[in-house]
């Protein structure tokens, strides 16, 4: 499975959007370029990019990362929290 995520950087320099504190926080994705469109334009975001990620990015930040919580689906929409845990599953 793979999600969009807004992204600023290059390479392996990329940040993703995030919400929470630095000590528990999600990363924000879409689950396709739609529905990124209609997210950037709800956040009303600039300077930041549509970047492909495949879920499992977000596997390994949940087994390798006390910090990171889970991924927000489509927040204009859905806003639907997937936490660390389910992610493992």
């Amino acid at each position: 499975m793979k999600f969009i995520c807004p992204a600023i950087g290059q390479n392996h320099e990329k940040d993703f959007l995030v919400c929470g504190s630095p000590q528990d926080f999600k990363i924000i994705v879409f689950s396709n370029t739609e529905e990124y469109k209609k997210g950037y334009e709800y956040l009303e975001l600039s300077d930041y990019e549509p970047c492909e990620v495949s879920i499992e990015l977000f596997r390994e930040l949940a087994k390798n990362d006390d910090e990171f919580s889970g991924i927000i689906l489509d927040i204009h929409s859905q806003n639907k929290t997937i936490s660390k845990q389910e992610l493992l599953k």
